[in-house]
């Protein structure tokens, strides 16, 4: 006996009627694309034409149109290389903007310490205070006090404790911060 006798075949149906579907074309049927024009291959594909092919024109170094190209090339190199001189001349003029050193001599370390205190007082929170020894992180209590004190001391103290601060070391900082909190107590 075979077993392949009691295999089924099944037979696609139309849910409507009942009776079997035909197919209207195969799955794997691909001439009737170059018939319609849609691409198959080479000679189907639309727009495309063997033998309407675009011929490459050769330059030749006597002609006119070569001359003309050249110019063209020349120009535009020329251009380019005002640009760039242009660029490198503005460059050279503003150099002495992007300088910080200068900068940094006219502002006092002093001021930045003083200026960070009073946004730390201002902004009730706590901040990095960076130094040339490492950062030390102030709260808004430690700020207040010490802003209290720089501004009710003499203008001699003041001076004494501003060229302390100037010399911008987390030590010095700390020695100002030491003394301020003595007077407070």
């Amino acid at each position: 006996m075979s077993k392949w006798k009691n295999v089924r075949t099944y037979l696609e149906v139309n849910p409507y009627t009942g009776q079997p579907v035909e197919e209207d074309m195969p799955t794997n049927a691909a001439g009737r694309g170059a018939v319609a024009g849609i691409g198959v291959g080479p000679d189907g594909e639309p727009g495309f034409d063997p033998k309407k092919r675009k011929k490459k024109t050769l330059i030749d170094a006597r002609s006119k149109a070569y001359r003309e190209h050249r110019m063209k090339l020349e120009k535009a190199r020329q251009r380019r290389e005002e640009r760039k001189s242009k660029l490198a001349q503005k460059v050279a003029e503003n150099i002495d903007n992007f300088a910080r050193e200068k900068y940094l001599e006219e502002v006092n370390i002093s001021d930045y310490v003083v200026n960070t205190l009073r946004d730390i007082k201002r902004s009730k929170s706590a901040r990095n205070l960076k130094l040339k020894g490492g950062s030390v992180k102030v709260d808004m209590n430690t700020a207040n006090m010490m802003l209290q004190v720089l501004d009710k001391i003499n203008p001699m103290n003041k001076k004494k404790i501003m060229d302390i601060l100037d010399k911008g070391t987390k030590n010095d900082f700390m020695k100002v911060h030491g003394a301020v909190m003595k007077a407070i107590r």
